[in-house]
């Protein structure tokens, strides 16, 4: 029996227990939120290209491609069934097929790495999912790049041969990594231990995470590290604890700059922290963006309106609770 038949069928039994497990965890899957939720997937499935990649800013880059598959994937759906399966199928085809010969997933983006753990990330959370034999191959390749390009300090930056890190590059391939492991795919556990190195050489005292080092940390950074930290083994560390408090902080503080960027990995990062972290985020931050959406699905950013969308998307759909890496 196909992996994909089963996630089909428990999804049923999902649903009939998602009222207690959201009072539980937090969550709440409004009419609100299921109304938008469908409208932006109505609007990524409607601008898809016929080649499974999507038109403007970024939308030929294997990582936006991945995020927008991913979308579809944390509202529960299956590829190659219902009214999106189609959609799941092409994406999942253009990643792979894309695929650089290294095993780099970029597709047609710049940011090469960036690309590659978005990218990643969403072939090991539909792993399983689909009757595709090309994708097993493609996803151990792809982590394969990423553990034999972890750099001397621990993390990764734009490019795979790249001696520096900053910690938004590597948060891609952190992400990536554990997902891939949750998935049954072989990941070093050396590899995992150097990038939580390189998250703590980057804290800054107080709370959150530098770019580069231990100064000058801002929302997404804390995100990200929190993120990080809560998903590879260290959510009992002090750095954890004390950035969750200062994110708790700054939720609503300022929506200048790469907001829903910020919003993907703030959401996911509170609602690993838990407790009264996600319960602020998810009640301040939720209903501001479903308020941002357009007349038309989608959401406009500076980084046009599938990446914007796919990012907004997944931080509301965290009150799914399906996707793997979700998960506590």
């Amino acid at each position: 029996m196909k992996l994909r038949f089963l996630y089909a069928l428990a999804i049923p039994l999902l649903l009939a227990s998602v009222a207690g497990a959201q009072s539980a965890e937090g969550l709440e899957v409004t009419p609100a939120i299921e109304r938008a939720v469908t409208r932006g997937l109505d609007f990524l499935a409607k601008t898809q290209n016929p080649d499974g990649s999507w038109s403007g800013n970024h939308g030929k880059g294997s990582g936006v491609v991945g995020l927008a598959l991913l979308s579809f994937l944390a509202h529960g759906e299956v590829p190659d069934e219902g009214r999106y399966g189609k959609v799941m199928r092409r994406a999942v085809e253009y990643i792979v097929k894309t695929q650089d010969s290294n095993g780099l997933l970029s597709g047609q983006g710049g940011s090469p790495m960036y690309n590659h753990g978005f990218a990643t990330l969403a072939l090991a959370e539909v792993y399983g999912l689909i009757d595709y034999p090309e994708l097993g191959p493609a996803l151990k390749k792809a982590v394969g790049l990423i553990v034999s390009s972890q750099n001397g300090l621990g993390g990764w930056r734009y490019s795979v041969g790249s001696q520096d890190a900053d910690t938004t590059v590597s948060g891609a391939q952190m992400m990536a990594l554990r997902a891939a492991a949750s998935a049954g795919i072989e990941v070093p556990y050396t590899t995992i231990q150097r990038g939580v190195g390189f998250y703590k050489s980057c804290y800054c005292p107080g709370g959150g995470f530098g770019y580069t080092g231990p100064n000058g940390p801002n929302d997404i950074r804390a995100g990200i590290g929190l993120l990080v930290l809560s998903l590879s083994g260290a959510y009992r560390a002090p750095q954890t604890k004390q950035t969750a408090d200062w994110l708790y902080e700054a939720v609503g503080a300022s929506h200048q700059g790469h907001f829903y960027y910020k919003c993907y990995y703030c959401s996911q990062a509170m609602f690993q922290a838990g407790g009264k972290y996600w319960r602020r985020w998810n009640n301040t931050m939720t209903p501001l963006l479903l308020s941002m959406q357009a007349s038309n699905g989608a959401w406009s950013g500076q980084n046009g309106p599938t990446l914007s969308t796919a990012f907004a998307l997944l931080s509301i759909e965290i009150n799914y609770n399906f996707l793997p890496i979700y998960q506590r």
